[in-house]
C-alpha cells in the first residue's frame, strides 16, 4: 500500500513526551483559516512511499525513542495506509506510543468505520479543525477548540506528564529539499517572533 507523505522528523520533543518521531502526511481539504502549515495542504506537496519502506525507515531509526506523533496535512484522510503503518510499528515497538492529529471532531470521526478504527491504535488524539481565533490552551494543541483527549491508560498517564506550564516547545529540523522548518504547535505571532530571531542569529 502507499502513503502520501510529505516528510519525518527526529528526534522531537514538541510534539508529545519524550524522544519521538514526526510523521507528516500531505494533503489536506479542510483549509482552516491561519493553518500553521499551509504547505502541507496540496496533495502534490508529498510523495508516494510504500508504507513498508516507511515503516522499515521508521524502525531503523537509531534513538531511545519513546513514540511516534502522526500529524500534517490530515493523517486520517489516509485511514487505510495510515492502519497499515501503526499495525506494523506496534508489531515492532509496542513501547511506543502513539499520538494523532486530526482536523476531524470526534463525530465525524465515529461516522466512517476505517477513520474510527484508526483510533484503536492511538494512545492520544488531538481533534478539531484550527481555530485562528481560539487561544492555545494545551500545548499539544494548536487552538483553544481543540480536543486533547488521552484514548488508553497509557496516552492518559503520557497526557498527566506532560508540562503544561513550558510551552511553546519548538524543535527545528530539514524539511524536503533542505527547506528549514519550525515544528512545534505555536500561535503566528511566537512562530514570527522566533523565525525572526534565528534570522537575526544567523545574519550576525
Amino acid at each position: 500500500m502507499m502513503l502520501n507523505l510529505h516528510h519525518i522528523a527526529y528526534p522531537i520533543r514538541s510534539l508529545g513526551p519524550g524522544l519521538r518521531v514526526g510523521v507528516w502526511f500531505a494533503g489536506c481539504r479542510r483549509n482552516c483559516p491561519g493553518c500553521m502549515s499551509p504547505e502541507l495542504q496540496p496533495p502534490e506537496s508529498g510523495r508516494l512511499v510504500a508504507v513498508e519502506r516507511l515503516a522499515g525507515r521508521l524502525l531503523d531509526i537509531d534513538a531511545p525513542l519513546a513514540g511516534v506523533t502522526i500529524s500534517g496535512g490530515e493523517p486520517l484522510d489516509q485511514p487505510a495506509a495510515l492502519t497499515e503503518l501503526l499495525s506494523g510499528l506496534a508489531c515492532a515497538r509496542p513501547e511506543w506510543s502513539v499520538i494523532l492529529y486530526t482536523g476531524y471532531v470526534m463525530s465525524e470521526i465515529e461516522e466512517d468505520p476505517e477513520r474510527a478504527h484508526v483510533l484503536r491504535m492511538a494512545d492520544a488524539l488531538i481533534a478539531g479543525p484550527f481555530d485562528a481565533a481560539s487561544p492555545q490552551r494545551h500545548p499539544l494543541a494548536g487552538s483553544g477548540n481543540q480536543q486533547v483527549m488521552a484514548l488508553t491508560e497509557r496516552g492518559q498517564k503520557m497526557l498527566e506528564e506532560l508540562p503544561t506550564s513550558s510551552f511553546p516547545l519548538v524543535d527545528l529540523g530539514l524539511g524536503p529539499r533542505g527547506a528549514a522548518m519550525l515544528i512545534g504547535v505555536t500561535q503566528d505571532a511566537t512562530r514570527r517572533d522566533i523565525v525572526n530571531a534565528l534570522a537575526e542569529k544567523s545574519g550576525a
